[in-house]
């Protein structure tokens, strides 16, 4: 490999990352356009990291390539998240069970010591600081499980859910019984009962997708994908493939997207582009 092949390798690996994590956090939100020409300003490349980038993204589900439209941030159908929320539980329920036969002294007090400091979030009702004890439990676990490839598929659902998610702590009573879910599973944890450990969290996430229509009810219609989406949408399976195709002939080609001489007429900036797609909202870069 050239030297410059691995720079564009670099630049290409740099704008994935940072645009999953803005998909992650939800600074881009399902619906957003993703214009190369804009892209490759904002960082600093040529079009062809950008375009290989997107192509990584709609592989891996988190961007919609729409043949004759435009590039957007893939939204999902709620068959489509309840399916990712059920796939999660049997992971994390997996992950539980591992952790718990090779959880080390201190994680197993580090597991303690954040499930002690979630109650004054509970008792107030912050669901911001429930939220992050909440994370730094799963972590521990995660980190414990000592199982990078299930961690990683952990994390890559979290993140394609995590703007789905975002009011699962607003109701009270759902901070309390995850804390009561917590104790469940730490205790099983501590007393090495691999088996009790994964049905605490296969009901722990379970209950999350019982809760799942009032989840839904707090999400705006915007961010969720209907049979009639995107002008020229394919099927999420067909677009993964197509952008596999295009990666594998070199990524010279978008399956026939409209990139930056769309977004031209829109007058599209490095700082935020105009076109958006029905129910979308302005990308905010």
């Amino acid at each position: 490999m050239t030297q410059d092949a691995e720079r564009k390798l670099s630049a290409a690996e740099t704008v994935r990352l940072e645009l999953e994590r803005e998909i992650s956090e939800g600074i881009l939100i399902p619906g957003d356009l993703l214009d190369e020409e804009t892209l490759a300003a904002r960082f600093g490349t040529s079009r062809t990291p950008v375009r290989e980038a997107l192509l990584h993204l709609s592989v891996r589900g988190m961007v919609t390539i729409a043949p004759r439209s435009g590039i957007f941030v893939a939204r999902l159908s709620m068959p489509e998240l309840l399916g990712l929320i059920e796939l999660l539980a049997e992971l994390e329920a997996a992950c539980a069970k591992l952790a718990t036969r090779r959880l080390t002294q201190e994680e197993a007090e580090a597991l303690k010591r954040i499930h002690k400091e979630s109650v004054a979030f509970e008792e107030s009702g912050d669901a911001q600081g429930y939220s992050r004890c909440n994370a730094a439990f799963h972590e521990i676990l995660y980190q414990a499980c000592r199982n990078a490839p299930l961690a990683a598929e952990i994390a890559h659902i979290r993140s394609r859910t995590r703007v789905y998610r975002q009011s699962v702590f607003q109701n009270q009573l759902r901070i309390r019984r995850s804390r009561e879910d917590h104790a469940q599973i730490l205790e099983a944890l501590l007393a090495g009962d691999a088996p009790a450990a994964s049905a605490a969290m296969l009901e722990h996430i379970a209950g999350g997708v019982r809760d799942f229509t009032d989840m839904i009810s707090h999400v705006p219609t915007r961010l969720l994908a209907f049979d009639a989406d995107y002008p020229g949408k394919q099927s999420q399976e067909q677009q993964r493939k197509t952008a596999r195709q295009t990666l594998a002939q070199g990524g010279h080609s978008m399956a026939g997207a409209k990139t930056s001489k769309a977004s031209a007429d829109t007058k599209a900036t490095p700082a935020k582009t105009k076109k958006r797609p029905p129910g979308g909202r302005e990308s905010k870069t």
